[in-house]
């Protein structure tokens, strides 16, 4: 099991966007600050069991008003 730490999430985030999806692998746990910048950006947290230690980031998605 892996703990990811704001750090972490700033270091492979430079620039953070409301919305952004990450993709952890399954089992993956977040410390409270990691928890907070999480919340605090609205990011999508995916878990994928293929996903090994990258994790890979994805635009935000449009609002909903948008479509």
């Amino acid at each position: 099991m892996r703990i990811v730490t704001e750090a972490e999430l700033r270091t492979k985030i430079r620039r953070p966007e409301l919305g952004i999806i990450l993709t952890f692998p399954v089992g993956t746990r977040f410390s409270p600050s990691a928890t907070d910048f999480i919340k605090q950006w609205r990011m999508e947290i995916r878990f994928e069991e293929s996903a090994g230690e990258n994790v890979a980031c994805v635009p935000p998605r449009p609002p909903a008003s948008c479509a």
